[in-house]
């Protein structure tokens, strides 16, 4: 959380950002009536506070060969915070999770996870997930489409 709050004009700038965090202070100060020196200023502060944690690159997942994606619902055998600590921390070193999610109801974990292909899928899941004795039972649900996809927060 922020030492400060945030104005009208930062969630302005923070929205912006979040479509494009390529916008230059200039043209951020032709829509927000800040100079782009101020402008610059609270992105600045953004950072240092941690209200902006990352800048990353969005690949357009077309372009980069055939993927699988699979959604795992996970129901985990137990809850108790050192018995799935070492689950969770497969999950979130994981380079082909993109996703986890501790989630309410029948299943615990939700997770969206991206594959080069069907070996690499079962090797992942035989191995991280059914192999792993926290693990009550899962499923695997397979992306026929990605209809939209976004790391956006509403402003």
């Amino acid at each position: 959380m922020p030492d400060f709050e945030l104005d009208r004009l930062d969630l302005q700038i923070l929205s912006a950002l979040q479509e494009d965090n390529q916008t230059s202070a200039h043209a951020l100060a032709d829509k927000i009536p800040l100079s782009p020196s101020a402008i610059l200023r609270r992105i600045r502060g953004y950072r240092a506070s941690k209200v902006i944690t990352a800048d990353v690159s969005v690949l357009e997942p077309n372009l980069l060969g055939e993927r699988i994606s699979v959604l795992f619902l996970i129901q985990l055998e137990r809850h108790a915070p050192p018995t799935i600590s070492g689950f969770r921390n497969t999950l979130l070193a994981a380079p082909q999770v993109q996703v986890s999610l501790e989630v309410s109801g029948i299943y615990d974990i939700a997770c969206l996870a991206t594959f080069r292909n069907m070996d690499e899928f079962n090797a992942f899941a035989d191995t991280y997930i059914a192999g792993d004795p926290v693990v009550r039972r899962y499923e695997a649900s397979f992306v026929k489409r990605r209809m939209k996809m976004s790391t956006a927060i509403p402003l």
